[in-house]
C-alpha cells in the first residue's frame, strides 16, 4: 500500500487517490525517501487556526448521523499527520517549545476565484540555529463536482489537506535527517517572528488614556495576538496587553511612548437619553486609508444586549475595525467604548432589518476596571462643555488604529 494515502486515511483527511501524496500544486514524494524522518520538528499555526474545529467529524472521518458533532482541532489533525512524516513533532509555544531540528510556521488561508476555492498555506521553515532554510506556498483547490466533501465541510476540508502538502512539501524539498538538522537548544525563535504580519487576523480601534502611552481598546480586538501594532498618524507601534477582562470587554496596550493627546472618561454614572454622540474609529483597515472615520448619532438607550454588563445603545453608524473606538459625549469627554454592533445579516434571516443598533461599555464600569488594575486615567469635570454636538478636533489626535496578527 502507498504509505502517503494510507496515512491519509488514518487520519481522517480526504484521502481520494495516491495523487495525495502530491505536495504544492503537484510535487511528488521521492520514492526513496524514508519517512517518517529522524527530526524533531515543532510546528507554528496561528492561534484561532489550531483551535478551529471541524464539524461533523472526528478521528476516524466524517460522521453519519445528521446531528453536529466536533471533531478534532486543527492542531490535532497537524500534529496527526505529522507523525507520518517525522519521528517526533509538537506544536511551538511562545514559551517552554522543546528543542527542535526544524520549526516549520504554516499560515493558511482561502479564497473564493473563479468559482473555485482555492487554500493556500504559506510556510516558511527554520533550522535549530534559526536560520531560514525553506519557504513556499502550497495550494489545493476545490469546485463544484470536484473531491467529495460534506457541504458542512468543505472549509475545514481544505485546510486540513493544504497543511498536509505543506508537512509533505517540506519533507519532500529538505529531506530531513536528525544529521541535517540537528536538535538544538541555541536559537528559539520569538512568536513575533513567525506571526504573518501582511495580514492581520483582527483590527479595531482604541485611544491614549494618559501620557504614558497607554491605549484603552476591546479586549477581543487583542485576544491572543502574537504581536499588536498601534498606528498614531503615519507611523505604528509595538504594543502589549497590559490588563484585559473578557466580562466587559475592554483591554490596556503598552505601548511605551510618550504622548500628549488622550481622552478623558465622563464623570457622568448615567449618560442622558437622546444626548449627541461622536464615534471615532478605523473601520475596514484593509480598504481605507490610515485616516480615522466620524460618525455622528444619539444615546439611544441605556439597555445593552442580554447578558451585558454596563452597557448602552448609540446610533452613530459603525463598521467593523471600529470596536474600541471612544462613544464621546457633548461635554467633550469619554460616554462609553464600543465594544459591538448587532449582525444585521443573521436577523434579516428573520425578517428583521435593524440599522445603527450599536453597543459601548458605559465609562464608569471602564473606570472602575483602571482603578482595579492600578492604571492612571484623566476623568472628566463638571463644567465642561455641555450642550450642542460632540466636539472632535480635540479628540481626533488620541485615537488610534490597532491591527493584531498571529
Amino acid at each position: 500500500m502507498n504509505k502517503c494515502a494510507g496515512f491519509l486515511v488514518g487520519v481522517g483527511l480526504l484521502a481520494f487517490t495516491a495523487a495525495a501524496c502530491l505536495g504544492a500544486e503537484g510535487l511528488v514524494l521521492p520514492k526513496d525517501l524514508a519517512l517518517p524522518a529522524n527530526v524533531a520538528v515543532a510546528i507554528y499555526l496561528p492561534k484561532n487556526v489550531r483551535e478551529f474545529r471541524s464539524a461533523f467529524r472526528s478521528a476516524g472521518g466524517f460522521q453519519t448521523t445528521e446531528s453536529v458533532q466536533l471533531g478534532n482541532t486543527f492542531e490535532e489533525s497537524t500534529l496527526a499527520a505529522a507523525q507520518h512524516f517525522f519521528r517526533s513533532s509538537f506544536m511551538y509555544e511562545a514559551t517552554g517549545t522543546p528543542p527542535y531540528g526544524l520549526l516549520v510556521a504554516i499560515h493558511p488561508s482561502v479564497k473564493s476565484e473563479d468559482k473555485q476555492l482555492i487554500a493556500t498555506g504559506h510556510y516558511q521553515v527554520y533550522d535549530g540555529a534559526g536560520t531560514s532554510v525553506l519557504k513556499g506556498d502550497s495550494v489545493v483547490r476545490w469546485a463544484p463536482g470536484g473531491f467529495a466533501a460534506h457541504a458542512s465541510d468543505i472549509l475545514g476540508s481544505l485546510m486540513e489537506q493544504v497543511i498536509t502538502r505543506t508537512l509533505t512539501d517540506v519533507v519532500a524539498q529538505l529531506r530531513p535527517t536528525a544529521e541535517k538538522f540537528p536538535t538544538s537548544e541555541k536559537a528559539q525563535l520569538g512568536v513575533e517572528l513567525l506571526a504573518d504580519k501582511d495580514h492581520p487576523v483582527m483590527s479595531g480601534t482604541g485611544f491614549f488614556l494618559n501620557s504614558t502611552g497607554q491605549v484603552l481598546t476591546a479586549a477581543h480586538v487583542v485576544h491572543e495576538c502574537a504581536v499588536i501594532d498601534v498606528r498614531r498618524e503615519s507611523s505604528s507601534v509595538p504594543a502589549t496587553v497590559a490588563a484585559s477582562t473578557a466580562l466587559l470587554d475592554v483591554a490596556v496596550l503598552d505601548t511605551h511612548i510618550s504622548n500628549v493627546h488622550s481622552l478623558a472618561l465622563s464623570h457622568q454614572d448615567h449618560p442622558a437619553l437622546g444626548e449627541s454622540v461622536v464615534n471615532i474609529g478605523f473601520p475596514l483597515q484593509s480598504l481605507m486609508t490610515d485616516a480615522p472615520t466620524v460618525t455622528r448619532g444619539t444615546l439611544s438607550s441605556r439597555a445593552g444586549l442580554n447578558g451585558s454588563l454596563g452597557q448602552f445603545q448609540f446610533s452613530a453608524p459603525i463598521q467593523p475595525g471600529a470596536s474600541g473606538g471612544p462613544v464621546i459625549g457633548a461635554r467633550g469627554d469619554v460616554l462609553g467604548v464600543a465594544v459591538g454592533t448587532l449582525n444585521a445579516a443573521e436577523l434579516l434571516k428573520q425578517g428583521a432589518l435593524p440599522q445603527n443598533v450599536n453597543f459601548a461599555l458605559e465609562a464608569g464600569y471602564v473606570e472602575k476596571f483602571l482603578q482595579s488594575k492600578s492604571i492612571a486615567f484623566t476623568q472628566g469635570t463638571a463644567d465642561a462643555r455641555s450642550s450642542g454636538d460632540a466636539p472632535i478636533d480635540d479628540a481626533l489626535p488620541a485615537v488610534v488604529g490597532i491591527k493584531c496578527y498571529q
